[in-house]
């Protein structure tokens, strides 16, 4: 990382204090009919000029429609993407420059899923044509192993029109991805370069859904017993890093704990921390009551937090995680 470039972590502080918020608007084409949101909902929304888009795309699936597979027409897959379009206009008129798309939904309208993300994603790079400073999150909590996740970082983190691989480019411009790390530290080392040219990484740390408790806020210790082959041995847990873990926090550690001391330390061992704040962040959700522990281990960590709305998370239960200046 240059010494001029900001990391991820303070590129999204500085959008945070120009907005003047730290809300994040999220894009997710949510698709149920019982409730109201399906087709119709989105065709009145779509243009000509996507229609006939769309309309050509369909004309060459020839296999999927074969093989019966294709349920959507041209209308209603141009109405999901101008409805976005409006959604993105209505945000950024009003000062908002923080976005994130669930890849999920998007998933759901294969094979269309890459070309859907992609001009969501254009509509807000179009809206920034003054290089006008905005972030934008992938959410698609990919966690592998090193020669899985690298394609998954070149896809998402790549910037727009760059060179992504031979005879590719980067097709979306994502400032940071979710990941997930229960596979271990094997999923952040392949996103070095991309982290340090400014780009980030949120690693799901402790799940807004109700089941994600049960390993979560299980109280962890060493097991010196285990017997481990050689690659492996360098990430043993150890007695050091718990009673490290123990002595910050005043007690036992969770799995959870263990796992933001581990993301904290990662960020400082490669130098990717600027000024304290790295680019490497962390899932807290909101349906959970929190203490004073994150902000021990992390002390200018960034957490993403979801749990609002349809799962009853509360402003109340975060308070804990504020950064006084």
């Amino acid at each position: 990382m240059t010494q001029d470039m900001l990391n991820a972590g303070l590129r999204l502080w500085e959008v945070q204090k120009d907005q003047g918020t730290g809300l994040c608007v999220g894009l997710d084409p949510h698709y149920d009919p019982k409730e109201g949101i399906g087709p119709e909902l989105y065709q009145q929304f779509a243009s000509p000029a996507y229609t006939e888009y769309f309309g050509r795309l369909l004309k060459v699936m020839r296999w999927w429609r074969q093989m019966g597979v294709l349920g959507f027409n041209s209308v209603f897959l141009a109405g999901v993407c101008c409805y976005f379009a409006k959604v993105c206009q209505a945000a950024w008129q009003n000062g908002i420059r923080i976005f994130k798309l669930q890849c999920a939904f998007y998933e759901d309208f294969q094979p269309f899923a890459g070309v859907m993300l992609a001009e969501v994603c254009q509509t807000l790079h179009t809206l920034a044509k003054d290089r006008e400073e905005f972030f934008l999150i992938c959410d698609a909590k990919r966690g592998d192993i090193t020669e899985t996740q690298i394609p998954y970082y070149r896809a998402y983190l790549s910037d727009l029109g760059a060179d992504a691989f031979p005879k590719g480019c980067g097709q979306f411009g994502f400032d940071a991805m979710t990941v997930t790390t229960w596979m271990g530290e094997d999923v952040l080392t392949p996103g070095l370069p991309f982290f340090r040219r400014g780009k980030g990484a949120i690693v799901v740390t402790r799940s807004s859904n109700p089941s994600g408790t049960t390993l979560q806020d299980a109280v962890v210790r060493a097991n010196s017993s285990i017997e481990l082959t050689g690659k492996q041995e360098p990430f043993r847990l150890t007695k050091d890093v718990i009673d490290a873990v123990t002595v910050l926090i005043e007690r036992p550690p969770t799995a959870h704990e263990v796992m933001l001391y581990q993301t904290e330390r990662f960020s400082e061992m490669y130098g990717l921390n600027q000024h304290g704040v790295g680019p490497i962040f962390s899932v807290i959700g909101a349906t959970v009551m929190m203490d004073k522990t994150f902000r021990k281990i992390r002390p200018n960590g960034i957490a993403l937090i979801p749990g609002f709305g349809a799962q009853g998370g509360e402003f109340k239960n975060v308070m804990p995680l504020v950064v006084k200046e």
